[in-house]
C-alpha cells in the first residue's frame, strides 16, 4: 500500500510537474505573443510617425519653395516695373522734344489721319496746343477737312477731334497714345511674367 500511495504521490507530482511545465510554455508563449505584438505596435507606431514627420517635412519644404519663388516673382515684378517706368520716362523725355523735330508735320499728320477717320469732314472740332495751330491748319487743308480749330489743349503734340455734337470724342495726343501704348505693353508684361 505504501507503493501505492508512492505511485501516487509520484503520480500527483508528475502531473504537476507536466500541468507547470505546459502553464509556463503557455505563459512564455503569452508573454513572447505579447512582446511581439508590442514591438510589431511599436514599428506600426514607429513608422506611423516617421511617416508623419515625413509628410511634415515635404510640406514645409513646399512652402519654402512656393515662399521663395513668390518672393522671386515679387522682386522680378518690381524689376521690370521699375524698367518699364525708366524706358517710358525716356521715352517722355525724348517726346518733349518731338514738336522740334523736323519730321513734326508728318507725325501730326499721321495724328490727326487717325483721329479724323471715320468722322464727317464738316462741323468738327479739332483741339490742340496753341503751338501746333500752323502745323494743324495746314495738315486740315492738305486733307480738305473743314473745321474749328481750338487751341485749348497744353501737350507734347497731337490733337483731340470732336464731332459737332460732341457725342465722339477721339483723342490722339502724343499723351494719349503713350498712356495707350503703357497699358498695352504692361498688359503684355504681365501676361509674360505670369504665363496669361
Amino acid at each position: 500500500m505504501l507503493l501505492a500511495y508512492e505511485n501516487l504521490l509520484k503520480s500527483v507530482e508528475e502531473s504537476a510537474q507536466e500541468r507547470e511545465r505546459e502553464i509556463r510554455e503557455k505563459a512564455k508563449k503569452a508573454a513572447d505573443d505579447i512582446v511581439t505584438g508590442a514591438i510589431k505596435e511599436g514599428q506600426t507606431s514607429e513608422n506611423a510617425l516617421l511617416d508623419s514627420a515625413k509628410r511634415a517635412a515635404e510640406s514645409e519644404r513646399n512652402r519654402q519653395i512656393f515662399l521663395t519663388k513668390s518672393e522671386n516673382i515679387q522682386q522680378l515684378i518690381r524689376i521690370k516695373e521699375a524698367e518699364f517706368q525708366l524706358a517710358f520716362s525716356d521715352a517722355e523725355k525724348q517726346l518733349d522734344l518731338l514738336r522740334n523735330d523736323p519730321s513734326y508735320p508728318q507725325v501730326f499728320q499721321s495724328l490727326a489721319r487717325e483721329a479724323l477717320d471715320g468722322l464727317a469732314n464738316e462741323g468738327i472740332r479739332v483741339h490742340i496746343d496753341r503751338r501746333d495751330e500752323q502745323v494743324c491748319r495746314k495738315t486740315l487743308a492738305g486733307l480738305n477737312v473743314t473745321a474749328d480749330v481750338i487751341a485749348d489743349l497744353t501737350t507734347r503734340g497731337g490733337l483731340v477731334v470732336t464731332s459737332p455734337d460732341g457725342s465722339i470724342t477721339v483723342s490722339n495726343t502724343v499723351e494719349s497714345r503713350l498712356e495707350r501704348g503703357k497699358e498695352r505693353l504692361k498688359k503684355e508684361l504681365y501676361g509674360i511674367l505670369f504665363g496669361g
